[in-house]
């Protein structure tokens, strides 16, 4: 994929928001998190928190899966050429989530609400140390944090309902 081409000229805001994280995981992957605001995240997202597929109502899939997960997944899948997996990940307020390790690497991206979160600088028992201390933010709809494998982060004061799109990249099995 060429990522500087037209620089998004023609495509779709689901295209441009899934080359900007392609982009990001690029640069970042195996080495640190990183934290991403893609364009397009107005097109992606409906007014409601759901994932758009590029009509007013996007309306919930089966088994409640939000309408355009797939196509994100699939075409940020493509490339990165890797199989991308997706799930969803509610933290009602005051909720904590923490002594989490990313078993794979993980994309956050907050759908509803909003909520603080920390990487730790560097995976368990590892001396490669990408940060001189933790990673701590606020994570709000639009964005995007990275955890690469084997780092291990938190996920805590959500002030009101939160609910994240949690993508988990795993190696293609050829």
């Amino acid at each position: 994929m060429d990522y500087e081409g037209d620089w998004g000229k023609g495509a779709s805001g689901l295209e441009l928001f899934v080359r900007d994280l392609a982009l990001c995981l690029s640069v970042h992957r195996d080495r640190g998190p990183a934290l991403v605001w893609p364009d397009g995240v107005d097109a992606v997202l409906s007014g409601d928190g759901g994932i758009r597929r590029g009509r007013a109502d996007p309306g919930p899939e089966p088994d409640g899966v939000v309408a355009g997960t797939a196509e994100l997944t699939s075409g940020l899948g493509e490339l990165l050429g890797c199989q991308v997996g997706s799930s969803y990940l509610s933290l009602p307020t005051g909720a904590q989530s923490t002594g989490n390790t990313a078993a794979t690497d993980l994309v956050l991206l907050p759908v509803r609400g909003s909520c603080g979160g920390r990487v730790e600088p560097s995976p368990p028992g590892q001396a490669r140390a990408v940060l001189d201390r933790a990673l701590e933010l606020r994570l709000r709809v639009g964005e995007a944090l990275y955890v690469p494998s084997g780092f291990g982060y938190a996920l805590n004061g959500a002030h009101s309902p939160c609910t994240l799109l949690v993508l988990a990249l795993h190696p293609s099995a050829w």
